[in-house]
Formats: C-alpha cells, structure tokens, sequence
C-alpha cells in the first residue's frame, strides 16, 4: 500500500494532481490496483493507492526504495514527478512526500511505514526522512 502526500495545495494543484494521477495509474504508470483513500485531509491532498508494481524492497530487515521502478515510474524524466513539475504551477513549492505503508493484505505495522520527501526537478529524487505518518499529515 502506498500514499503521496502533497502539503496544503491550492484547488487547481489537486485538479492537476488528481488529473495526472489517473493517467499514470495502469500500465507503464502506476498500475493501480486500487485507490483507497483520494482526499484532502487537514489541507492535504492525500492519494492512498495499492499497486501491482513494487516500490519497496526489504533488504537485510531495512525497506529501502526498488529503484528500477522509482525510476521508471516515479522520478525518471517524463514520468509522474517530471510530468507534476512540468504541469502543475508552482508544484515545487509543495512539500510532497511519497511513503510506503505495508503490505494491503497486511494488518497496519508503523514501524514498517516509511516515508520519503520528494525533491522535485528534471529527475526528481526521493530523500528518506524520519516522519511517522501522523505527524507528517498533521504538521
């Protein structure tokens, strides 16, 4: 299960975001299985989705990204982030996070959570921070 979190955006970013998320959900793009949750939550777009495709990996007992997938999905040029910074005004100014929540099928494990900050550019890159979920949605 997987969440993008995009702090206080303004009504025509959520358009734009919702917009370009549904566009990148099958196939190449996301391959959403699932959107659970696609709301604004204390001033927070919050996209809670369940995908085929594999972001994470747990190495020696550590989550840590699965870059082939982060690249070709995420940061790579003309993918989800790049087509965000291209189409949304001002979509860099946006705190934007991307967080890895379990497995679907799974009871909530918080300590499995994790969270990375988007940096956004031509090959935007993903920054592990140490944020529990709920202070990130509540800061």
């Amino acid at each position: 299960m997987y969440l993008l979190v995009f702090k206080k955006p303004s009504k025509s970013q959520i358009a734009i975001i919702r917009n370009i998320f549904s566009d990148f959900d099958w196939g190449q793009g996301f391959d959403v299985e699932e959107v659970v949750v696609n709301e604004v939550i204390n001033d927070n777009l919050l996209i809670q989705f369940v995908s085929f495709k594999e972001f994470f990996q747990n190495e020696n007992n550590e989550i840590t990204l699965y870059p082939l997938t982060v690249d070709a999905v995420l940061s790579g040029k003309g993918q989800f982030l790049g087509t965000l910074l291209d189409s949304a005004k001002e979509i860099d100014k946006l705190d934007t996070y991307f967080c890895y929540l379990g497995i679907a099928a799974d009871n909530r494990d918080e300590k499995n959570e994790i969270a990375f900050k988007v940096e956004y550019g031509k090959y935007s890159s993903l920054n592990k921070i140490d944020l529990a979920l709920g202070q990130l949605i509540n800061s």
